[in-house]
């Protein structure tokens, strides 16, 4: 999802435990709607009606689900970097997998802190699963990709830092980074369309009416997410975060939403 200003990094955290149950969970619909192919949110077709509705009512039933319920089990952070904010040190990232690779370890630290911390864990163990997609490499030019061996070393020392300066943050161990094909995995794309639907909630640059639907349900968990935790209605805090970093002062930041709050929503019964 290529942004000149925005640069979107989303993050599932799944308990091993849970896998199971969400695999199943995401396979159901998959049978309510017989709809077997992936769910890519920038292939999404324009309706939810008719033939080649299938796969977007399929990412309505997943974004619903997840609304009432799957958050309980797979804790969803996107972390939009600003690349326009003064506080952008673009003299950093002469490449953008430089920016991806750093911010991507940011938002982990920043997400185990905020996700799991109320869970008081004093030991995590993370296996990160990306997508199989091709990343800027060229050996020949002195111009290597190393997100593979780059996260776990600065995951692990993010969090060495954070206990040393006497912060409560878990004994970190990052096994080997895992790349597979998103086609083949419900949860990678259940990444992406949550991933997605957040850059059209916070950008409003689709016209398709699918996806603006999906950007609007965006809209609303954000809403309720300003409520103090007990009035929220649908309990979603520390369950799903959207954040933009940095701002004016350099800091984390709640999105800017673009899209219009008056668009109608018309979720699937």
């Amino acid at each position: 999802m290529p942004d000149r200003r925005w640069l979107l990094i989303g993050l599932l955290f799944v308990r091993v435990g849970d896998m199971p149950r969400l695999q199943e969970k995401l396979k159901e619909y998959r049978k309510r709607e017989s709809y077997w192919g992936e769910v890519h949110f920038s292939h999404l077709p324009g309706s939810f009606r008719g033939e080649y509705g299938g796969k977007a009512r399929l990412a309505q039933q997943w974004m619903k689900a997840y609304e009432t319920g799957l958050h309980e089990v797979a804790f969803f952070t996107a972390l939009a970097v600003d690349r326009h904010s003064p506080k952008f040190e673009r003299r950093c990232f002469p490449k953008d997998f430089h920016a991806y690779n750093r911010f991507t370890a940011m938002a982990l630290k920043s997400d185990i802190a905020w996700h799991l911390g109320p869970l008081e864990y004093k030991e995590v163990e993370i296996t990160f699963i990306t997508d199989a997609k091709s990343r800027a490499s060229s050996p020949q030019n002195g111009v290597v990709d190393n997100f593979k061996t780059y996260l776990p070393y600065r995951a692990e020392l993010d969090a060495w830092i954070s206990r040393a300066s006497g912060k409560r943050y878990p004994n970190l161990k990052m096994n080997p980074v895992q790349a597979q094909e998103s086609r083949a995995d419900d949860c990678l794309q259940l990444t992406d369309l949550l991933l997605g639907a957040c850059q059209i909630s916070l950008t409003a640059n689709a016209k398709k009416h699918t996806k603006r639907e999906l950007g609007l349900m965006i809209y609303r968990w954000c809403d309720d997410l300003k409520n103090k935790p007990c009035q929220q209605n649908l309990r979603m805090f520390r369950k799903f975060s959207f954040q933009v970093f940095p701002d004016a002062q350099g800091r984390f930041s709640d999105p800017p939403l673009a899209l219009a709050p008056s668009e109608q929503l018309s979720f699937l019964r």
